[in-house]
């Protein structure tokens, strides 16, 4: 009993530093809107005032996947019209992360390492000073977490609810930004895995088969409601998705996104098939694209979307170089934790979260890659990291 009222302190306690160290971020660092945040922001403003000219716009009739992250803006506009209000809930949403992380770390090892670990991820500078940029990456992921801690406590009863709750979760995550079949497909796989080793196959199945069906209901409803209140009216639906894999294939800059690709592809789909059928042909090139993309999604520190306005540029190289020390260790201890798959002692949480980046791996060798993409990646290689730490530390402890 103590122990657990220790424990909720705790909670109680990372949630708060992680809470008010980022809103004094926010305060201080006064990053600007740019690119799709202030397209985004801006249609979230005119849904807000009751106008609607962002439905005539190139980039939401093509990318009407992009409205949910807009309408979930407008509802938080609506309450109070203020960019700051926007980033505090940024700031509110980032530290249930670290929270979820804990929790979900309790369950893969232990309190204690747990604690070390979220302690750790909370000051992380990337995912701390990005509660500056209105980006859509920080309820997904939030969501994500939820319903994969809802995941690993299916074995506690009332498992056909929670499954649906999960497949909602994973829904709405997607709406918000189109990751959720990253997901999807990690739990097939995990599901695939649970089959052979025979563990529990008939729950198994009708699990997957819940998650998806509620998944897919929430997200198509969702879309089809925009499309006929013509609140969006291609609905949450990817017109162009080839544009993706134009950027992906560009060998020249090395996966990332390109303004000459934008200007000629992202408005002509036959074409953007054409040049991707191109780029592929020359089969020569894409080991080293791809080697280029592993360094650049995960390994690489880019602190720019937050501080790239900043004239003091000493200053942001400093942070660059401590946020690039943190890379390394997240790195350095999630790849300690692969080996550690083969013991016999391994945990299912652990298999399933190795899953998930794997996926995450091969689509981002696909598709355009940017260092902010890694912000999710980096969350799930904290649960691999917490792992190994333990491993480190049970054997230092002998």
């Amino acid at each position: 009993m103590i122990k657990k009222l220790k424990d909720n302190k705790f909670i109680i306690g990372l949630f708060l530093f992680a809470f008010i160290s980022r809103v004094i971020i926010i305060l201080v660092v006064d990053t600007p809107i740019i690119s799709d945040f202030k397209t985004m922001y801006e249609a979230a403003l005119e849904i807000v005032k009751g106008t609607s000219d962002y439905k005539d716009s190139f980039y939401f009739l093509t990318w009407g996947y992009q409205m949910g992250h807009v309408l979930y803006q407008s509802v938080l506009l609506s309450i109070i019209n203020s960019v700051v209000f926007l980033k505090i809930m940024n700031a509110f949403i980032s530290s249930l992360t670290v929270i979820f992380l804990c929790l979900i770390m309790k369950r893969v090892v232990n309190i204690k390492i747990a604690k070390i670990s979220s302690i750790f991820y909370s000051i992380f500078l990337f995912p701390l000073l990005l509660n500056t940029v209105l980006t859509n990456q920080f309820l997904p992921l939030l969501l994500i977490l939820i319903a994969i801690y809802f995941f690993i406590s299916l074995d506690k009863g009332k498992y056909l609810l929670k499954a649906i709750i999960i497949g909602l979760l994973l829904g709405i995550s997607n709406i918000l930004r189109s990751e959720g079949i990253v997901i999807i497909t990690a739990l097939l796989l995990y599901s695939f895995y649970l089959i052979i080793r025979k563990v529990n196959i008939k729950k198994t199945i009708i699990t997957f088969i819940l998650i998806v069906c509620s998944y897919l209901a929430i997200f198509n409803v969702i879309s089809y409601t925009l499309m006929k209140t013509d609140i969006s009216p291609n609905g949450l639906k990817n017109m162009n998705p080839t544009w993706k894999f134009v950027l992906g294939f560009n060998y020249e800059t090395s996966g990332m996104y390109s303004s000459s690709d934008a200007e000629i592809y992202a408005i002509d789909q036959d074409k953007a098939k054409e040049i991707v059928k191109e780029r592929l042909s020359e089969w020569e090139k894409i080991p080293v694209l791809f080697l280029k993309k592993i360094k650049i999604l995960w390994f690489n520190s880019d602190l720019s979307w937050s501080l790239g306005y900043l004239e003091n540029k000493t200053l942001v190289n400093v942070l660059t170089v401590i946020n690039q020390i943190f890379i390394i260790i997240l790195d350095l201890l999630a790849l300690l934790s692969v080996p550690l798959l083969f013991k016999k002692n391994r945990s299912n949480i652990q298999v399933l979260i190795t899953l998930i980046l794997f996926v995450y791996f091969g689509v981002y060798l696909l598709i355009e890659v940017m260092p902010r993409y890694a912000y999710p990646l980096q969350a799930f290689m904290l649960i691999l990291a917490s792992i190994s730490l333990n491993y480190l530390y049970g054997k230092l402890k002998k």
